[in-house]
């Protein structure tokens, strides 16, 4: 049975900095104790998503998952394990809360910024909690309300190319083929090379062991051959490299990017 690590939203509401950093953040639950070499994270994002749970349908939802407080990175054996079974827990959640920290629809200019221009929308790991949880709820850098999945259906299908049915988990994301998935990835990006294959693993339904240092290319060959063990769909091969008419070609593209307009 995986164990997963939970945030209670009452306890540690409104914890100060010096608390932080003495518990590292991490109010777990009395079976899961602290690992103390856990990052604490952002004060105000901890204290903010603690407040939008408690508010959530009267306060019934108590505890709450946040990635950068719930994993000890340093635990190579948790890591992984979190890593693998993200998606599984994503897709299994109440609600899923996006919080878009650079974005507000006060601006000082007369032309309001569009929410999906925020960088959540660039990046990598973002794109499991927008398609895996029935109920997606967008907040902006104040945390207000800004909508959820089916209400702005038309601009997330817009700026991410995920058709409604895939979005809105009408369909099964199985359903779409291996270049469609990978092409809703292209053009994010990831802070650690290898995890632009690492993020993918729920995406393809896939597990693999994590190996850091092998280099974002190795990584993403990795995913593939994986995903090759399991499926028979050919358009795993649909991908095109502007590098390929000078140094030649092979069976598996080297980044997702590759796929850029495939699933269209």
């Amino acid at each position: 049975m995986t164990m997963i690590r939970l945030l209670h939203a009452e306890r540690r509401a409104l914890p100060d900095e010096d608390e932080i950093k003495q518990q590292q953040g991490l109010p777990w639950t009395e079976s899961s104790p602290p690992p103390p070499s856990a990052k604490s994270g952002s004060v105000e994002k901890i204290a903010g998503a603690c407040k939008a749970v408690r508010e959530y349908k009267d306060g019934r939802i108590t505890h709450l998952w946040l990635d950068n407080v719930c994993i000890d990175k340093k635990n190579l054996t948790e890591l992984s394990m979190s890593i693998n079974s993200m998606y599984r827990w994503y897709k299994r959640a109440e609600v899923c809360f996006a919080y878009l920290e650079d974005y507000s629809d006060k601006s000082p200019t007369k032309e309001v910024p569009v929410f999906t221009s925020s960088r959540w929308f660039t990046r990598g790991w973002c794109l499991q909690e927008m398609v895996a949880p029935r109920k997606v709820i967008f907040f902006d850098k104040t945390w207000k309300p800004i909508g959820n999945k089916e209400s702005l259906q038309t601009e997330l299908t817009a700026r991410t190319h995920i058709s409604e049915c895939f979005l809105l988990n009408k369909e099964d994301i199985s359903l779409a083929s291996i270049s469609q998935r990978m092409s809703w990835f292209a053009g994010r990006e990831t802070t650690v090379p290898e995890d632009t294959a690492y993020c993918l693993l729920g995406i393809f339904g896939v597990n693999m062991p994590l190996l850091y240092g092998e280099g974002k290319e190795r990584a993403f060959r990795r995913l593939q051959e994986e995903i090759m063990r399991y499926s028979d769909d050919h358009t795993l091969f649909a991908w095109k490299s502007p590098e390929a008419r000078k140094y030649g070609s092979g069976l598996l593209a080297a980044s997702p990017d590759y796929f850029e307009g495939t699933g269209d």
